[in-house]
């Protein structure tokens, strides 16, 4: 009798087990079924493949809640979606790109027919002949050959198309980036243009600069990305023009690529890396310094569009700050009084 009682609270015992194993949140059983690792963050989010993100083990439930907890995000998402400063900002900075695209395209004219190299005359001049980016600055290139056809290079993703819908969802999911969910938002080609971002596409075809796309989207992404574009009437939104990633993240190459048959006159992005290879690696500084360096280049040669959501900037606060989870990195990063 003694030994029936012993067997049958046993079993009691693991049934109870069974069942609070069971009524586990779905995703944590089967992230510790797989024993699989979750992004931190949506670093490179779409700039770097998820891989290259800080993991933590699934094992460990109270990193995988940190890991997936994306409430830190949700001003910056709203910001983006909600203000009233944000739509200023992007018609702010689209119509600054349309007066800097003309003067530079009446200086490349001007350049070129000049008996001799343009000397610096204007403030914008100046600043163009001032900075180096990845090949000679506008105004001091040698008048070799014939001229070359003007073109402007802009980012797509945060500065033509608007993809904090897609930021939302994973605030409300409390997921990380992953490279699965971001093509399915892709494919829906559901993103709406920013403020200005059109119009200015359709400006500079009028004024016959070649419009360029260098984006991190990958190239398996070129066909919906081009429904998207096309469906809102971008200039140029076709396989020709879009420049996608295929291996490597870094934007010089393709760049370079343009600039074999191009003069670019106007670079337009939401990440300094779009501006230029010499923000890839910004340093301890965050980039303070090259920033103030080339601070004539800004609203000249280079326009930056407003992203509080995630890039570069996070990606290196992230590495480099202490604390276990992203939320804890982050706190310690403020300034106090």
């Amino acid at each position: 009798m003694k030994k029936l009682i012993i067997v049958t609270v046993i079993i009691m015992l693991a049934s109870c087990a069974t069942v609070k194993h069971s009524t586990l949140p779905a995703e944590e059983r089967s992230a510790r079924a797989a024993g699989s690792q979750t992004a931190l963050s949506p670093e490179g989010r779409p700039d770097q493949p998820v891989s290259e993100a800080k993991t933590v083990t699934a094992g460990d439930s109270s990193s995988m809640a940190a890991a997936e907890d994306q409430d830190q995000l949700i001003l910056a998402t709203l910001w983006y979606q909600k203000s009233a400063e944000m739509r200023a900002l992007f018609y702010q900075c689209f119509r600054n790109a349309e007066i800097a695209l003309k003067e530079n395209l009446e200086m490349q004219r001007q350049k070129w027919s000049a008996p001799e190299p343009l000397r610096a005359e204007s403030q914008t001049v100046s600043a163009l002949s001032a900075g180096e980016t990845e090949g000679a600055a506008l105004a001091s290139r040698p008048r070799t050959g014939p001229i070359k056809p003007a073109a402007v290079v802009l980012d797509i993703d945060e500065t033509l198309l608007d993809n904090s819908p897609f930021q939302g969802w994973q605030i409300i999911e409390k997921k990380g980036f992953n490279d699965d969910d971001w093509v399915r938002w892709v494919d829906l080609a559901r993103a709406r243009p920013l403020p200005g971002a059109v119009e200015f596409t359709r400006y500079a075809d009028s004024l016959g600069v070649e419009v360029f796309y260098v984006s991190n989207r990958t190239v398996k992404e070129m066909g919906p990305t081009i429904k998207n574009m096309t469906e809102w009437g971008f200039a140029n939104a076709d396989s020709t023009h879009m420049l996608l990633k295929e291996t490597v993240s870094s934007k010089v190459e393709r760049r370079e690529l343009i600039e074999k048959d191009y003069e670019i006159i106007l670079l337009v992005g939401d990440n300094l890396a779009d501006l230029s290879g010499a923000y890839e690696k910004r340093g301890p500084d965050f980039g303070f310094d090259a920033v103030n360096t080339e601070r004539h280049l800004f609203g000249t040669r280079y326009i930056v569009l407003p992203n509080p959501m995630y890039g570069n900037w996070l990606n290196d606060l992230l590495r480099t700050a202490p604390g276990g989870t992203e939320r804890e990195k982050l706190i310690k990063l403020l300034e106090t009084f």
